[in-house]
């Protein structure tokens, strides 16, 4: 009788693990809940589209001087030298070749009154900012003119012939700094001389020409200094000329040269590398929303997904991370998707 009872009962444990298994194996198996999309609201706020471009400290674009008078070179300036308005810039056969502010070189003997042209007047407004006074048209050699030309060649110890050659002076824009001098003492007084900048530091930067529409003469930029500090500068030049030039992929690519001048002084740096960073575009109180949270469509164009479904969006400006986006549907605080 114990035997059977005990018999019975192992049974009926073994017929409850069976029942036990068969419904372990049989229950449906749980699935985590779907997490529900990450949204964001869209804003309306001021957008900037901010570049940075890497570029180079220095003193600007050099020019190279050609010397323009027989003889033999006798006197060349240091490299770093500043020479001002009616100073020597070099010396052939010991006698002073000047510098002249301008535009137009001189391309003729101005050996008598009466001439007229843009030559005669850089000559006079050279000598009337160096004090000498001058009568007549301001294109036109007149007696008063070559007088003035004397008295200027007996204060600088020359010749007083009242007579100016081409090569006796050199037109250049304003002061210069000469940066390298390629020729010798002893050397012809004709050929290529030196290399001169701005006695201004400046900064020098090679634009991908993609890019460089944003640059035109005259506007603003922030200058990052190799220490981190900023300064501002002013467009000078921009280029209409393309040139080839390797990107950080060895790619060629075609760049277009930009010249900054600074608006204040660099500090102790006279070159190294720098940043420009300018706002090419500026949007004031423009709806917003992360790029994140646009969707293509198949048709082109783009949309928001918001609870209501697809909204069809116009994008604008993208800066920093956000897209402007307009359009019948979209307003301000409305909750659309983004991925992140």
């Amino acid at each position: 009788m114990k035997r059977w009872i005990i018999g019975g009962v192992v049974v009926v444990v073994l017929v409850a693990g069976v029942v036990a298994l068969t419904w372990t194996r049989r229950a449906p198996a749980q699935t985590a809940p779907t997490p529900a999309p990450k949204t964001v609201a869209v804003v309306k706020t001021d957008l900037s589209d901010v570049r940075e471009f890497k570029a180079t400290l220095g003193f600007g674009a050099s020019q190279e001087v050609t010397g323009r008078r027989p003889g033999t070179l006798t006197w060349l300036p240091a490299p770093g030298r500043s020479v001002d308005r009616g100073a020597a810039l070099y010396k052939v056969d010991n006698r002073p070749v000047w510098l002249f502010f301008g535009e137009t070189p001189l391309w003729r003997k101005l050996d008598k009154a009466g001439l007229k042209g843009p030559d005669v007047k850089i000559v006079k407004d050279n000598l009337g900012a160096l004090g000498y006074r001058l009568g007549g048209a301001p294109d036109e050699l007149t007696q008063a003119t070559v007088d003035a030309v004397k008295r200027w060649q007996k204060a600088e110890k020359a010749e007083e012939s009242g007579v100016l050659d081409p090569g006796d002076v050199v037109v250049l824009p304003g002061k210069v700094r000469v940066e390298a001098v390629t020729a010798k003492l002893s050397a012809s007084g004709e050929g290529p001389l030196m290399s001169v900048t701005a006695t201004g530091k400046a900064v020098d930067a090679s634009i991908d020409a993609r890019q460089a529409s944003v640059f035109t003469k005259g506007l603003k930029v922030t200058v990052v200094l190799p220490n981190g500090t900023e300064t501002t500068g002013t467009v000078r030049s921009v280029s209409t000329e393309a040139k080839s030039e390797k990107n950080g992929n060895g790619e060629d690519v075609p760049v277009i040269a930009v010249d900054v001048g600074l608006d204040t002084e660099a500090g102790e740096f006279d070159s190294g590398p720098v940043r420009l960073r300018l706002t090419s575009t500026a949007r004031k109180g423009v709806l917003t929303v992360p790029v994140t949270a646009l969707l293509a469509l198949r048709e082109g164009g783009y949309a928001v997904q918001t609870a209501q479904g697809l909204v069809a969006v116009k994008t604008g400006l993208f800066a920093g991370g956000l897209v402007e986006i307009s359009g019948g549907g979209v307003s301000e605080g409305m909750q659309v998707v983004t991925t992140s």
